[in-house]
């Protein structure tokens, strides 16, 4: 399923009309129609927003649209070395390893 394609069911699902979503979202509702459609992209900020109107997760529709949470940006940009680095360590961690890596960073930025 395409970005435009999701927007579009979690949209209806709500039942919330391209003119509501495009205020929500502030930008207009032929915007919202022309993402949905595939005829126009949406920038990381608006997928953002997208995500908060349609109360779901912004990292789904992210990844759907191909693109970084502004956020993450910022973290790669701040470290350029090691986070490709350790990237390039981890692409082969199984699904098992992420879980126990996902937990080892909980415990580190909770404490």
């Amino acid at each position: 399923m395409t970005f435009g394609e999701m927007v579009h069911k979690l949209r209806t699902e709500k039942r919330i009309s391209v003119r509501e979503l495009g205020r929500q979202v502030d930008v207009s509702a032929m915007h919202i129609s022309n993402i949905e459609k595939g005829k126009s992209n949406a920038s990381p900020e608006i997928v953002m927003k997208i995500a908060t109107a349609l109360e779901t997760d912004p990292d789904m529709l992210l990844k759907a649209s191909n693109q970084l949470d502004p956020e993450v940006v910022g973290v790669i940009n701040s470290n350029p070395q090691a986070i490709p680095s350790f990237l390039r360590a981890a692409k082969d961690l199984t699904p098992e390893q992420w879980e126990l890596l996902q937990e080892q960073l909980k415990k580190i930025t909770e404490k």
